[in-house]
């Protein structure tokens, strides 16, 4: 038999997905020279290592927060579907992390638009404003599911690495509120 908590699922799926929002955030505030470095997904929150050579200013922060929230609110349709590896890898705007074996056939995930769209234009600049990335894991169906985002921390974590913590769903609601408190 198997059993799936399907509460720490979902919340784990939020948190996950919200790595993928966040992603694309880095990538359209700080450029595209921003790279994945690793990742924590846990059930009650979730880290984000990326290269990057200074510390991200408050207002970038705010900015980057601020376009995961709008698109949770946008209540965007989470696509995964399986496509050969030499036709998904040359989808214009996809993020993998470098260095990182993939299977072929690969499993895409996009936030958005629907993989067959992106494989039968996968040259449509379009696509780079699409959080588009190989991933096995597990996520939402719709961003709306994540409720909200928190980032409440942005920290180096080695030499041009810096880490954002985050959260979702109750634990984000919380942290606003004990922030408004202050």
């Amino acid at each position: 038999e198997c059993h799936v908590d399907a509460q720490r699922r979902g919340m784990i799926a939020a948190n996950h997905t919200s790595t993928h929002l966040l992603n694309l955030a880095l990538r359209a505030h700080l450029g595209e020279g921003v790279d994945q470095k690793g990742s924590l997904v846990a059930p009650d929150r979730f880290r984000f290592d990326f290269s990057y050579p200074k510390a991200v200013e408050a207002e970038a922060l705010a900015k980057i927060e601020a376009k995961v929230q709008h698109d949770i609110r946008e209540d965007l349709t989470v696509y995964a579907d399986i496509a050969p590896l030499y036709v998904a890898r040359n989808v214009k705007g996809l993020r993998a992390v470098f260095g990182e074996q993939y299977p072929d056939p690969v499993r895409v995930v996009s936030i958005g638009v629907p993989i067959r769209e992106l494989l039968d234009s996968a040259d449509n600049a379009a696509w780079q404003e699409v959080s588009i990335e190989f991933c096995g894991g597990t996520h939402v169906e719709s961003t709306s599911q994540i409720k909200t985002f928190a980032l409440v921390s942005e920290e180096a974590v080695a030499k041009g690495i810096r880490r954002i913590t985050a959260l979702t769903g109750v634990a984000a609601h919380a942290a606003f509120e004990a922030a408004d408190q202050m």
